[in-house]
């Protein structure tokens, strides 16, 4: 009996599984006949990948110096701005997570307000800002606040409310206050989760600002687009590799800091 049952099931999460392919299956097919996608058009412009990486080939450092200065520009974009979202973040974190928030309805509103930003692209949120203040590094940086700021509140809120009630009730039987609680009893726990969380939150950061440069604004994704608009390859080639090595450092950098957290 129990080996008929085995099979069954085994039987039943192989349909699954084989329903599960048909229906992605399904969705791919749709979805390349409503956008018009040309696979052929495709296929037979690859021999032109060849040409392009030839010319790649051809590094032009000539312009590193400036290179290298527009990559440090949104490195400090990207650190400037994660600054002012963690502080931002800490604070609304503390007011909308549900074991701790002073107020229900401050807490909903924080979550709701949280939601919003981390809807919008953060594209839009810099286009928006450089709309409202023009070109420049502080528009960039201020652009890159709310998704920052989006990211890292919703995962400060998660990292308060897995430490659950017990801390918290204990302090309050002492007759400890809302900050107090905070400060003392939560912070030293959330210290190593808060710098995990924040040095992933880096990464992204330094990516959003070099999307910056693409559209106008500051730091190496200008110089990016400058090149490539002059068909130049071998400069591409080299601020390429720029925002490769910079990222690899960077990466390697905040993976250090986790572990020793």
């Amino acid at each position: 009996m129990d080996g008929t049952k085995i099979r069954i099931s085994r039987t039943r999460d192989k349909a699954k599984t084989f329903l599960t392919i048909i229906a992605l299956a399904g969705v791919f097919v749709f979805s390349s006949s409503y956008l018009k996608l040309d696979i052929g058009k495709f296929i037979s412009r690859l021999a032109n990948a060849g040409n392009v990486l030839n010319r790649m080939m051809n590094v032009d450092f000539s312009d590193i110096a400036s290179v290298l200065s527009a990559m440090l520009s949104s490195v400090s974009i990207a650190v400037a701005a994660l600054f002012m979202g963690f502080l931002l973040s800490i604070i609304l974190s503390f007011l909308a997570a549900s074991n701790i928030a002073p107020s229900k309805i401050l807490a909903g509103g924080i979550k709701g307000f949280v939601a919003v930003i981390r809807a919008v692209p953060a594209l839009v949120w810099i286009l928006m800002v450089v709309a409202s203040l023009g070109f420049g590094s502080t528009s960039g940086m201020i652009g890159i606040i709310f998704p920052t700021m989006g990211y890292l509140t919703k995962s400060f809120i998660a990292s308060i409310e897995d430490l659950g009630y017990n801390t918290i009730e204990a302090m309050k039987t002492t007759g400890a206050g809302w900050l107090s609680i905070v400060t003392k009893g939560l912070l030293p726990g959330l210290i190593s989760p808060f710098s995990s969380w924040t040095a992933i939150r880096l990464e992204g950061n330094i990516a959003e600002s070099i999307n910056l440069g693409m559209v106008g604004v500051a730091g190496i994704g200008s110089h990016l687009m400058k090149a490539i608009g002059k068909y130049n390859y071998g400069a591409i080639t080299v601020i390429i590799l720029v925002i490769f090595i910079t990222m690899f450092i960077i990466e390697n950098l905040t993976n250090k800091l986790k572990k020793s957290l």
